[in-house]
């Protein structure tokens, strides 16, 4: 279980944590198809990577860098716990007629 320590703190499982980093990433329309992400949870920070396929034309770099500052911040509000690290492989393009 991870989360700040302290009276009134929710512990998140490391299961979960992953569920909502994986939910966070696929929030953006231009990832073609449901990540996937193994995250691990240290002392109130967290690392996680994701193997993603993009819709082509989007352009690679920019959907990265968005997805990461997304994640940093997104995940951040939903469990108080920071990412420190987001790694982003992209094994995929995906052209957007053929995108599901």
């Amino acid at each position: 279980m991870t989360g700040a320590g302290g009276p009134g703190a929710v512990a998140i499982s490391d299961r979960a944590f992953t569920k909502i980093a994986t939910e966070v990433a696929a929030e953006d329309d231009r990832i073609a198809e449901r990540p996937r992400v193994e995250a691990s949870v240290s002392g109130g920070v967290a690392a996680v990577r994701y193997r993603l396929s993009i819709r082509y034309p989007a352009p690679v770099r920019q959907v990265t860098a968005e997805v990461r500052h997304h994640v940093r911040q997104r995940v951040r509000e939903l469990t108080g716990i920071d990412v420190e690290s987001v790694d982003i492989d992209v094994v995929g393009l995906v052209p957007t007629e053929e995108a599901p």
